[in-house]
């Protein structure tokens, strides 16, 4: 008797040994395949459980063992939308959780070089669920207005180059949100240079975009702010020549311009500030923070012309008088004719 209790003792020992195992092996054992060190899983707000279950299988080692968890836990009617990074070491129970719960990864999103809305919209649906479609026709639709009160004019200038986190089911409404709140922290530490400048924090943004337009040197951006800014407190007219491409291209998408002739200075926009003084009605492109910064730090001297310095790439020659601006620009145009730009 003493001996059939032990067989049968150690008989239910083993099998609750192999039930105990084989709990821990399905929701504590690691499933993903080693030869998965990274595997992004995109699952869309339509994304069904029959879809869910056949993209797993090919990163899972025992992919019945997640469907058991999963059914346990009915995944199937909770599935969260979203990006996750499925790793070689994950085990199921940290996976369906993370499902259920919708604990996705971020993707890093860079806003950088944006002409125009239709760049924003190209670069957020690159990496975001919506596509750039999807994204342009929020920013350009009268939802923007209603939810934030921004006037086209205005949208441009709440955009920053830098790198962001986002979670990838992000909606064209929630971007623009967050965007506003990067806007509002970066203007909260510039509050009194703003306040100095004597500007409004739209016509920063506005110059900005017109001086970094001119230059792509961050060295040299103080120095064509504060010609700018001499520009405009004597009541000069800018006379900016990307301010006429800019409003060439509003007219014809397709214009490509390399040499501003006189031919192109009269065209009747209020962004050609040759035609028009003061400031253009809006940013002519999306300036990067760093040229913000310069508008904000302008350097303070007396020039108000110049020009291309062919023996400067990139930079720009400055006067005082318009007969050494002239000297200048004869120098420039030599160089432009002997270069065949035209």
């Amino acid at each position: 008797m003493k001996r059939k209790l032990l067989s049968l003792l150690l008989i239910f020992t083993l099998i609750a040994g192999y039930f105990a195992w084989r709990g821990y092996q399905i929701a504590f054992a690691n499933n993903v395949s080693m030869a998965v060190s990274s595997y992004e899983l995109f699952v869309a707000p339509q994304t069904t459980w029959e879809e869910l279950k056949a993209e797993l299988d090919s990163v899972l080692i025992r992919p019945e063992d997640f469907r058991l968890l999963a059914e346990w836990k009915d995944l199937s009617g909770n599935i969260k939308s979203g990006r996750y990074t499925i790793h070689h070491n994950l085990n199921n129970n940290t996976l369906v959780n993370r499902l259920r719960a919708g604990i996705q990864d971020p993707v890093l999103l860079t806003l950088n070089m944006a002409q125009d809305l239709a760049d924003v919209a190209g670069q957020a649906g690159k990496h975001l669920q919506a596509d750039s479609l999807a994204f342009i026709k929020y920013l350009e639709s009268e939802a923007v207005l209603s939810d934030f009160g921004l006037e086209p004019t205005d949208l441009p200038g709440i955009f920053l180059a830098n790198t962001y986190e986002f979670y990838w089911n992000t909606s064209p409404k929630d971007f623009v949100k967050r965007m506003l709140r990067e806007s509002s922290r970066f203007w909260e530490k510039r509050a009194t240079l703003l306040e100095q400048s004597g500007l409004s924090q739209a016509e920063v943004i506005t110059l900005a975009s017109i001086v970094e337009s001119e230059t792509a040197k961050a060295d040299e951006m103080p120095k064509v702010a504060g010609l700018y800014l001499n520009r405009l407190e004597k009541g000069i007219k800018l006379q900016s020549d990307p301010t006429v491409i800019y409003a060439h291209q509003l007219a014809n998408k397709d214009t490509v311009i390399r040499r501003v002739w006189n031919k192109y200075l009269s065209i009747d926009s209020p962004y050609n500030t040759y035609k028009y003084a003061g400031l253009p009605p809006g940013p002519i492109r999306i300036p990067d923070p760093r040229s913000i910064d310069a508008v904000l730090k302008a350097e303070n001297h007396s020039y108000i012309f110049m020009c291309a310095d062919p023996d400067r790439p990139g930079y720009h020659a400055f006067a005082r008088t318009n007969r050494q601006h002239n000297v200048n620009r004869a120098k420039y145009q030599r160089w432009a004719n002997q270069n065949g730009i035209y």
